[in-house]
């Protein structure tokens, strides 16, 4: 009994893990997908994931690096702060970019910001408003290369989304099989349990009987 709770328990803490691990990546895919569609950023309790696929921030931020970001108060922004923000240049169409911050403004009372690609020759043609920014960089969580590449297709992220899915489906059918086999082999031996000690006290009993006849 305790032997068959034993791996029942196992089993639901390998189920939760993989579950865990789904939601993380469902997260993480539904990232990627709501940039793509919307070109918009998507914040997790305050910090959001960027994938940089230029090569204007190198060397520290080099091309298809995952970077983490924080929201902030662009009060706080100083002079050599690296920013995310929604590019006002009609050549990249408003997407989120990456720069650093090399000049701070006041106008009108609210904050502008110039920025520059650190291997750019070039400050940005276009000012950052204090409206435009997404949040402040605080590290490279991953480096990709040109493997970073494949990420950026949607054949790729509907196959990082979906084949873990299925996995865990085929895991539970499995796993839940097993399980209803487990009760039904401890309910078999069960009644062969009691089947036993009915027969044993049947016995017992029979035994009394002969002696008290015999007295």
């Amino acid at each position: 009994m305790s032997e068959f709770k034993g791996k029942k328990k196992s089993k639901w803490i390998i189920t939760a893990i993989f579950a865990v691990l789904l939601v993380f990546l469902i997260i993480f895919v539904g990232n990627m997908i709501y940039s793509q569609i919307t070109n918009k950023v998507p914040s997790f309790f305050g910090y959001s994931v960027m994938n940089i696929i230029s090569t204007s921030m190198e060397p520290q931020i080099p091309e298809n690096t995952f970077i983490l970001i924080k929201k902030v108060d662009p009060a706080e922004l100083k002079v050599g702060d690296v920013i995310t923000f929604y590019s006002k240049d009609p050549t990249i169409r408003g997407l989120p970019n990456t720069h650093r911050i090399t000049d701070i403004r006041i106008e009108n009372g609210n904050f502008v910001f110039i920025t520059k690609g650190d291997a750019n020759a070039i400050s940005d043609a276009y000012e950052v408003d204090s409206s435009s920014i997404i949040g402040v960089y605080q590290k490279n969580l991953i480096t990709l290369g040109k493997a970073g590449r494949i990420f950026q297709s949607r054949t790729f992220i509907f196959i990082l989304l979906v084949v873990p899915a299925v996995l865990l489906f085929v895991f539970e059918i499995i796993n839940l099989a097993k399980t209803a086999k487990d009760v039904e082999k401890e309910k078999i031996e069960g009644k062969e349990a009691d089947n036993d000690g009915a027969t044993k006290e049947s016995e017992g009993s029979g035994t009394e009987e002969g002696k008290n006849e015999s007295d």
